[in-house]
């Protein structure tokens, strides 16, 4: 990672003495590193043709790793979504996401900004019927588009708290279990 982030900022730093226009660029130009803890609630699809008919626990808790950049109020994260197993009525279901969202920034205070983001997310759901035989693991994956608002807070100019609410609209036909997922995320932003 400390490689990574010497190229980026060198490669800006060149980029800035090529163009002295552009060196202000190079002051406003972040690499973005965060964790964020995730409550997601699942809607189900209700439609009768569903692939179960038991729906699996709809609440879980995880934590989501973010790296990205950010440049003049605007950034674009990346995520990784793992939750641990959680069971209902024998049936275990884990859920992995990963996408990324463009995130605009506006201030309110010389601390505070409001967030909104727009971004992709693919959702992959792994659910296993203890009760069942045949039939009892069912591996089901959507993606969609990802619309989110929050806050953050800068306690310093390189760290900053957060918290935003997100909805995906996954792409499910009439057949899929999962039909959006609603999360509340709370992390840390460091900004290097």
């Amino acid at each position: 990672m400390q490689k990574l982030k010497q190229y980026i900022l060198n490669l800006t730093l060149v980029v800035g003495l090529m163009c002295p226009s552009t060196s202000v660029f190079a002051s406003n130009f972040h690499l973005i590193l965060g964790a964020d803890y995730v409550n997601s609630h699942i809607k189900y699809n209700k439609n009768k043709n569903a692939k179960q008919t038991e729906k699996p626990e709809s609440n879980y808790n995880g934590y989501a790793p973010v790296i990205g950049i950010s440049a003049y109020g605007i950034s674009l994260e990346a995520f990784l979504l793992n939750t641990p197993t959680k069971e209902k009525d024998s049936i275990e279901t884990k859920i992995r996401a990963y996408g990324f969202d463009i995130i605009g920034e506006a201030s309110l205070s010389d601390n505070f900004t409001v967030l909104a983001s727009l971004g992709l997310a693919k959702y992959e759901f792994n659910t296993k019927n203890k009760k069942r035989t045949f039939g009892a693991k069912i591996d089901d994956s959507n993606n969609g588009p990802r619309f989110g608002i929050g806050l953050q807070y800068y306690i310093s100019r390189n760290l900053a708290i957060r918290a935003m609410y997100h909805y995906t609209l996954l792409n499910s036909g009439e057949d899929d279990l999962y039909d959006a997922v609603s999360e509340f995320t709370a992390g840390l932003r460091l900004y290097f």
